[in-house]
């Protein structure tokens, strides 16, 4: 009888077997979040306050600093600069494809003010600089540290600016009309508030299982992330 009921009981076996098995299957599985972004490119705008660099203005003769700023190329690699009275207290740089722009806002007439060219400026010359108006020119930290020798001679090295090499400055230029010298002043750009992407377009949704790999909503190396979520995967 007991031959008999042998197999019913070895089947029985078999199954507990294979469902412990299954059961441990699925317990020790291995499973992690993937995180997902939309990408985005566009146009990213960030906002600078413009802040005076520490120390006093410094002053050269003008013919001396005609020729030592039109040697002196800004950001841009060109020879211009704007030439306005006063500008509002903040810049902007926008950046599309990984071309950069730097601009500020005129207090008066509150649009750009005029581009203009300031190698060898003469007097009379339209988009040139004629020399006494302000202008102001957006210059790498190493090359306005460059033309702020010429200007501090004599000068103690606590009075005078001092600039980071790879740091844009806002750099104004001057001259007086009744004597024949030219001072500079510049002002630090300090990043104010989170950058914004216009012209916005959609380029692909981003998975990765780093949730720091990508902003939460913000930019990195020219693309702008906006965070979708996570899903429970297994490997």
């Amino acid at each position: 009888m007991m031959l008999k009921k042998w197999p019913v009981v070895f089947m029985i076996g078999i199954i507990m077997l294979v469902s412990v098995g299954w059961n441990s299957g699925i317990s020790y599985a291995k499973y992690y979040y993937e995180y997902s972004w939309d990408q985005y490119k566009g146009t990213e705008i960030k906002t600078y306050r413009l802040t005076p660099v520490a120390g006093r203005a410094g002053f050269i003769d003008q013919e001396k600093a005609f020729a030592a700023i039109s040697k002196t190329p800004n950001v841009y690699g060109k020879f211009s600069g704007y030439r306005t009275e006063k500008t509002t207290e903040f810049a902007t740089k926008s950046v599309t494809d990984e071309v950069y722009k730097y601009a500020v806002v005129d207090f008066n007439t509150d649009k750009e003010p005029e581009t203009v060219d300031y190698v060898n400026p003469k007097d009379g010359m339209p988009h040139t600089w004629n020399g006494t108006d302000e202008i102001r020119i957006f210059m790498r930290g190493s090359e306005a540290a460059s033309l702020a020798e010429l200007f501090y001679k004599g000068t103690p090295s606590e009075e005078r600016y001092h600039f980071n090499a790879d740091d844009v400055y806002l750099v104004t230029f001057w001259s007086s009309a009744a004597k024949p010298i030219t001072g500079m002043s510049a002002e630090a750009l300090v990043e104010e508030g989170p950058s914004t992407l216009i012209n916005r377009e959609w380029v692909a949704q981003i998975k990765d299982k780093d949730p720091a790999a990508y902003p939460q909503n913000g930019s990195l190396k020219g693309y702008f992330y906006i965070y979708k979520g996570s899903e429970l995967k297994k490997d």
